[in-house]
C-alpha cells in the first residue's frame, strides 16, 4: 500500500534569490516550521574591472532546480504538495537583464546591481539636478 500523505499545511514557499545563491523553503504556514527547502549557488562574471554580470538562465534555473527538489524532499516526507497555498518572491531587486519580448531570451547577461559601469552617468545627472546631490540616492537607495 502506498504511504498516505501527511496532512500539514497550508504551506507558504518562499523563493528567496540573491546574488550569490538561490533558495526554496517551504514552511508550516500556523507553527512557521521549516519542512523542506533546497540552495543553489550562482556564479559571477566579471569581463572587465567595475562589471559584475551573471548568466540570467543559470538564474531562472537555479529557481527551477531549487523548487523542484524541495518539492521531491517534501514528497519524500508524505507531503502533499498541494497543500502549498502561496509562494512569496524575493530576489536581486536591482539587477537588471532585458529579455527579448518574441523569443524570450535575454540579450545579454545579467547586469548585477554591484556592477559599476554606469556610475559615471549616474554622478553626471546628479549634478545636473538643482540643489539636490543626493537626488538619486534619495529615491533609489543607491
Amino acid at each position: 500500500a502506498a504511504p498516505k500523505t501527511t496532512g500539514v499545511g497550508p504551506l507558504v514557499g518562499a523563493v528567496v534569490q540573491g546574488t550569490n545563491s538561490t533558495h526554496f523553503m517551504v514552511f508550516n504556514s500556523k507553527t512557521a516550521e521549516l519542512l523542506s527547502h533546497h540552495q543553489v549557488e550562482l556564479t559571477q562574471v566579471f569581463p572587465k574591472e567595475g562589471w559584475v554580470e551573471q548568466d540570467p538562465k543559470l538564474i531562472l534555473q537555479s529557481v527551477y532546480e531549487c523548487i523542484e527538489r524541495t518539492c521531491e524532499k517534501l514528497e519524500e516526507l508524505h507531503v502533499d504538495l498541494s497543500n502549498i497555498k502561496a509562494v512569496g518572491v524575493s530576489n536581486q531587486r536591482e539587477t537588471t537583464v532585458v529579455w527579448d519580448r518574441l523569443t524570450g531570451e535575454p540579450l545579454y547577461n545579467a547586469v548585477v546591481w554591484l556592477d559599476l559601469r554606469t556610475q559615471s552617468t549616474v554622478e553626471l545627472l546628479s549634478k545636473k539636478i538643482p540643489g539636490n546631490n543626493n537626488f538619486v540616492k534619495s529615491k533609489t537607495g543607491l
